[in-house]
């Protein structure tokens, strides 16, 4: 017997591989030394049978997206990546100490911890400003120009007014030196 015949026969017996044997005149020929029984036999060898893979596998495989488009020379290393965010954090940091903007210290009613806080003139001028105290973590508003926490614009200068409460502003000068002045005795 050739390897051909051996290759049609072993095709042949993987097609009724799954059915149980029976003694057609078909397949009488496969097993002439055996005798056949009405039970179900081991499949035959399926060296040669093609290999199909599932075809919900092949579509997830298809369609399945991840970052391996580029070959692995080109990614960036985790500290190249680290160094990126490291440098861009402080590119805000410089942008925000180039911004115009009040420095703010006060004592939170709720814990008694003094704290201060950086707040740009534009948020207090034009938006909606809220401190976090780290004593008690509560929010103090400072500004509310969105009109989101009251029906009319508002600032801190204007609730303290409104409580009878004392407000002290001060200018930093370029020296270094601090000046403090009443609201009504503005400096020039």
């Amino acid at each position: 017997m050739n390897s051909a015949t051996a290759i049609r026969i072993l095709n042949r017996a993987s097609r009724f591989a799954s059915k149980p044997y029976c003694t057609h005149s078909r397949l009488s020929w496969l097993a002439a030394p055996r005798q056949f029984h009405h039970h179900a036999r081991p499949a035959p060898p399926t060296l040669l049978r093609k290999h199909e893979p599932h075809k919900s596998i092949a579509n997830q495989c298809r369609y399945q997206s991840s970052d391996s488009s580029r070959p692995l020379t080109d990614r960036r290393d985790l500290s190249q990546a680290e160094a990126e965010k490291q440098r861009q954090k402080e590119e805000i940091a410089a942008r925000k100490a180039e911004e115009p903007a009040y420095e703010m210290t006060f004592t939170c009613r709720q814990c008694l911890e003094r704290t201060s806080h950086r707040i740009t003139k534009q948020a207090y001028h034009f938006g909606t400003t809220l401190v976090t105290c780290p004593g008690c973590k509560n929010r103090h508003l400072i500004s509310d120009h969105l009109k989101i926490f009251s029906d009319k614009s508002i600032t801190i200068e204007d609730i303290m007014k409104e409580k009878g409460q004392l407000l002290k502003k001060g200018r930093l000068g370029a020296d270094g030196d601090i000046e403090f002045y009443n609201d009504e005795h503005k400096p020039s």
